[in-house]
This record gives C-alpha cells, structure tokens and sequence, in this order.
C-alpha cells in the first residue's frame, strides 16, 4: 500500500475509533430513502456511505446512478465511515479493476467487521458480501451473516439469501424454495431492486418457481427501470437473441444493451462490439438491422463455440452449467483463446465446473495474461497468494 493510501486508512481509523465517533449509528428500517437523503446531506457519514450503496445498488426505491454513488461513498471515507470504502470497492469491481477494489476492501473489512459484531444490519451484510465473492472466500461466514441481516430485517440481504434459498449450496445451504420466495416477497415489499432482479432471474431459470419467461422478462423490465445496468443486459440479450420462448425484438434489446454499455456493463459493451454495433451508433445501425443478419454469432466456429460457453458460465441466455462450459472452454483455452484460458483458469482456481487445482490456474492465467490479457493478469498479482 503507497504511503498516501496508508495515511487515508489510518485517519480514516482513528477517526472511526475516536471517543467522540459516530459509531453509534445503526441501521433504521423505518427511515425512508428521502430521509436517508436528508441525513446524509445534514452531514451523517453513516448515512453518507449508507446513500451510497442505495444509489449504486438501487435500493429503497431508488434509481441507479454511479456516479452520485461515487460522489457520496468518496464524501463517508473522508469522514472515515467504512461504507465508503466499501462501494468504492464494488464501483471498482463494476469497471474491472479488480486490484483496487481488493485493496478498498481489504481497508473496509476491519471496520466492518466491527460494525458488524455490533449488530448493524448493512454492516452485517456488506462483511457478507466481501466474505461471500473476495479471494480467499469465507462462504460459511459469509451465510451466517446474511442470514443475521436478513433476520435484523434487510432488504438486500433477504434478497441475496433468499435467492440462494432458492437452489441451494451443496454442504453449506439446503434447498428451501419457500423460504426463498418468502424472503424474496418481503424484500420486493421494500423497494429492493436486488429482489426484483433476484425474482426475474429465478422465473427465467426455473429456480425454485416454474420457470415462466413472461414472469421474468416482467420483473427484468422492474429492475431496468431503475437503471440497473445487469438487468438492462439480460433483458438486452434475451430480446435481442429470442431466448427461452420470449418473443424476439432486436432493437428494444440492443437499446437496452446499449444503456448497460454506457454503464460500463463490459459484457453488453462486448456484445454489441461482437455483432459490429458500436454503442455510439447503435441508433443509426438499428434501423438498418433486421433479425436475419443479427440472429446469430458471425464471428468463427470457434468464436460461436467462446460465444455459447459464456452463457453456460454466467447462466445469461441458457441455464447455468460450469461443467458444460468448462468441456467447451478448455480446447478453446489449448487453441490459444486468451479469454478462454483465462476463464478456464478461474474455474481451476475456484473449482467449479472441474477439479480445483491453483497450479494449474496459475498456468492458465499465465497463458492468458501472456497474451494480453489484461483481467488474467491482474488476477495473478491479486490471487498470488493463492497459487
């Protein structure tokens, strides 16, 4: 850590450890979104970073909107409140600088961790999250403290739990479908746009609620209109490519994969590049694109095989199949596919979809990053201690 980072940290610290701290500050579920708005503009750092994490995560009610996400996480870590640097770090994750945001973490997990043990219930969650997603993970550590959260009555961590109720954790969860809508239903009651996200992608996949792509694509367009750049390229990619029985319709989908790429959403960018529709002239090539020429993939063999094994990794566009994806993924990875090494590397250092192996990983991640790569090498200097 630079020496300019380590000073922010430790003011941040001492200011968070101060006798005349703010740290008694909890989380209220009575307090509406505009009265979180008026606290955090009246000076309160908890309200600060906890309007934050609202703006980027749209909860409560609110309409996405990053940059005044940044604007009010950046304004609680000068104050020294955790959640700032917290959403900084998922901020960081959203634009793929997967360095920064494990270092913003790293400087939110001790101070979170202590609001944590008090009982606060975004504090609980947030402590979660990083447990649940940041290498090395803690997934039991993790559940327990999204299920406190979602007891303590949060909406955001009903809607995570509730939806890994709903297929379950081999070892670590049981499946319990009804449990999972239950706490799906009382997030959706809140305002939560991670619940009404949660709810679509279940109808879509058949998690736990028969699968109804209707249903989904109704509770999709819920969450879009928030602004929720994930929601936007799922929906995008759905009407776009006709999956799963919806009806296609090519320019609502590339208008909506075009809002999640001015976003910074790396895969819809991605996409539309693939099928040579740059985000700034989306408008005017729309008109001038019908379904027979977009339907499918145009790039290689290889290109439509890399094309499909990313949607049985991310369970965008099919159903979520690590296995299937890593069969497909890995004679691409030996054919010199730089992002499929890179993505075989990440299942052989999580194990998923095959037998966890970091020695393999690494080399994968190597092979990747060897070829430009710039993920996969970032990835190595983070996961180092993991190899």
């Amino acid at each position: 850590m630079d020496p300019k980072r380590t000073s922010l940290f430790l003011f941040s610290l001492l200011l968070y450890l101060s006798p005349t701290s703010w740290a008694k500050d909890i989380w209220d579920s009575t307090l509406s979104y505009s009265q979180v708005v008026a606290k955090a503009k009246d000076g309160s750092p908890y309200h600060m970073g906890l309007l934050g994490i609202y703006l980027r995560s749209g909860e409560a009610g609110c309409s996405v909107n990053t940059d005044a996400s940044r604007q009010w996480s950046e304004a609680a870590l000068k104050k020294g409140h955790p959640f700032g640097s917290y959403n900084l770090a998922n901020l960081a994750m959203l634009e793929g600088d997967f360095s920064e945001a494990t270092r913003l973490y790293q400087d939110a997990a001790l101070l979170l961790q202590r609001r944590a043990s008090d009982g606060d219930a975004v504090a609980m969650y947030c402590m979660g999250e990083i447990d649940f997603q940041v290498l090395p993970t803690n997934v039991p550590r993790a559940l327990d403290l999204f299920q406190k959260s979602a007891d303590a009555g949060y909406p955001q961590a009903q809607a995570t739990i509730g939806a890994l109720y709903l297929k379950g954790l081999p070892g670590l969860l049981d499946r319990n479908p009804e449990k999972g809508v239950d706490l799906l239903s009382k997030a959706v009651r809140a305002k939560s746009l991670t619940a009404r996200f949660n709810l679509g992608m279940a109808y879509y996949k058949g998690d736990g609620v028969p699968q109804d792509p209707s249903k989904a694509a109704q509770w999709l367009q819920v969450a879009e209109k928030q602004n929720f750049a994930e929601a936007q390229y799922v929906l995008g990619m759905l009407l776009a490519e006709g999956e799963e029985g919806l009806p296609k319709n090519l320019s609502q989908g590339v208008r909506l994969l075009n809002k999640a790429a001015k976003q910074g959403h790396k895969l819809a960018r991605a996409y539309l590049e693939k099928m040579d529709l740059n985000p700034a002239t989306i408008p005017n090539k729309v008109a001038q694109t019908t379904p027979s020429n977009f339907s499918n993939f145009t790039g290689s063999e290889d290109e439509k095989i890399l094309h499909e094994a990313r949607k049985y990794y991310t369970g965008i566009g099919r159903s979520k199949n690590y296995e299937k994806a890593f069969s497909m993924l890995l004679p691409l990875a030996k054919g010199g596919y730089a992002e499929a090494a890179r993505l075989v590397g990440l299942m052989k250092l999580s194990g998923r979809g095959t037998e966890k192996n970091p020695k393999d990983a690494k080399q994968w991640l190597s092979v990747a990053a060897q070829k430009g790569d710039e993920v996969a090498r970032r990835m190595l200097e983070q996961y180092k201690s993991l190899f």
